[in-house]
């Protein structure tokens, strides 16, 4: 989603392209083209399910597509600063504190995932999966209920 600060690490081999965007009624997806968690450089096709939550991603997705697409009809990455260029880690996280505290980063999203999918009961593995976690140290992203993790360990 976006470049590293440091624009001499900018790299388009790494950036998600609009073309690869496939909308549904019930879901949309994106190809992620290599990244750290990327072993081969293969990269991974994301999917989004649509939700019932009032924060549905699917309906932001698709605003967030048609303002891109009126904004920079001609530009090829998918994810856009408002000015046409792509977003930097700098700029993602100055607004991800707009909402959160300052000790919320991105891997704390990961974490948040994680623990997301084990209080909806997603199994052990699967959650493994889903993260592509190589190994179980994804248990120690499973924070706010311990109960919760006292499952996951010996359940």
């Amino acid at each position: 989603m976006s470049f590293p600060d440091c624009v001499a690490s900018h790299d388009y081999r790494k950036v998600t392209l609009r073309h690869t965007v496939v909308t549904r009624p019930d879901q949309y997806s994106f190809f992620l083209p290599s990244h750290k968690a990327d072993p081969f450089y293969e990269g991974n096709t994301i999917i989004i399910q649509r939700t019932s939550l009032p924060a549905n991603p699917h309906s932001v997705f698709i605003n967030y597509l048609k303002s891109q697409d009126t904004l920079h009809p001609f530009k090829p990455e998918l994810w856009l600063h408002c000015s046409g260029s792509v977003p930097t880690r700098g700029w993602f996280i100055h607004r991800l504190r707009r909402f959160f505290s300052n000790d919320i980063a991105g891997q704390s999203m990961r974490a948040g995932g994680a623990t997301l999918l084990a209080e909806a009961g997603v199994p052990p593995n699967m959650i493994q999966a889903i993260g592509r976690w190589a190994s179980d140290t994804f248990k120690i992203y499973i924070r706010k209920i311990p109960v919760l993790l006292q499952a996951l360990l010996f359940g």
